[in-house]
């Protein structure tokens, strides 16, 4: 029975300073933790493929030692003779940086729209992708997929993956759904000769049916990469398909650090009754904790200075201040 390992948007490099000014706890360790778990996984499972939905990267223009760090572990992993497939992302600007660690036979990446062709315990595969689409999807995805069907065997299993968003899909604290417009595809464009859409983009773990009712995966991130995914479970897909070609699938959680909103809800504020509150709060919380700061009353904003809260935090702990992103962003991603 082949068993296929399907993640997305691992964001890696995300948090992740080569040379700190202070040594603090970093998010960009956990994941890098939860990819190699991933990977971990596959292994002990001897899947037979493993599938990356795009965004590998956290950004277009990445060190080029996070890309070797990267790009080893994807080389080792595909020396243990398990094939990785990678979609790249918007992340990636649709193109993966180039390196000679992606020339091994089982890393394969689309640079087009492609077919590759496996065979798996004895059922031949097709595994049809294109890169992201960042502008004007809607218009551009019925020619990729006439591009892609004259390559697709008859008999075959065919899973299509890409990085998109679809209609339908839904992220977001407020359940934001994606009904239309230029760079969403439409349910009714999906191809009805595929047995089952994988796609990343979107980092909310779920799942959606096409017209035809043909499952639509979404694995979401691997990682919390902000707090609007506070409350979300993050982890990736492993698919099965038994020897009568029925695919199944199930969801494996991925440990992830809490994220917690600490609200300063007084009117008036001076710094040691500010710290107190903070104390209050904080006093029993996990140490892992990723802290977000919500003043009520905002004119109260400049005590919580890099300094103030450096002195309360515990450096096992991140954070970060609501209304405030410029100092976040300084303090906490990159120093």
């Amino acid at each position: 029975m082949p068993k296929i390992i399907f993640l997305s948007d691992t964001h890696l490099g995300f948090d992740y300073p080569l040379r700190p000014k202070k040594e603090k706890r970093r998010r960009g360790i956990d994941f890098f933790n939860n990819f190699d778990k991933a990977l971990e996984y596959a292994q002990e499972l001897q899947a037979d493929l493993v599938i990356h939905g795009g965004d590998l990267f956290f950004r277009t223009l990445v060190p080029p030692t996070i890309i070797d760090m990267v790009y080893e572990r994807i080389f080792n992993f595909a020396e243990s003779g398990i094939p990785i497939v990678i979609v790249p992302g918007n992340h990636e600007s649709s193109r993966l940086p180039v390196s000679l660690f992606m020339q091994h036979p089982l890393i394969l990446y689309f640079s087009k729209p492609e077919v590759f062709q496996f065979r798996l315990k004895g059922i031949d595969f097709d595994m049809a992708g294109f890169p992201c689409v960042r502008k004007e999807v809607l218009s551009k995805f019925p020619d990729i997929a006439k591009e892609i069907a004259p390559k697709l065997r008859k008999e075959s299993i065919k899973l299509l993956c890409m990085h998109q968003s679809i209609e339908g899909a839904t992220c977001g604290p407020s359940d934001y759904t994606f009904r239309g417009g230029k760079d969403v595809i439409l349910i009714q464009d999906l191809p009805e000769d595929y047995d089952l859409f994988l796609s990343g983009h979107i980092h909310r773990s779920q799942i959606l049916y096409s017209a035809c009712q043909t499952p639509i995966i979404y694995p979401g991130s691997i990682e919390r990469t902000a707090f609007a995914e506070k409350d979300e479970t993050k982890g990736f897909y492993e698919i099965n398909i038994s020897e009568s070609q029925e695919i199944s699938y199930e969801f494996i959680p991925l440990e992830t650090r809490p994220m917690i909103d600490i609200f300063l809800d007084k009117n008036l504020y001076t710094a040691a009754t500010l710290k107190e509150d903070i104390l209050q709060q904080i006093t029993n919380l996990p140490s892992d904790s990723i802290l977000r700061f919500k003043l009520k009353n905002n004119a109260f904003i400049k005590l919580l200075n890099v300094r103030f809260l450096d002195g309360i935090i515990s450096p096992t702990m991140n954070y970060q201040i609501a209304g405030l992103r410029s100092l976040t962003l300084k303090n906490k991603t990159q120093e």
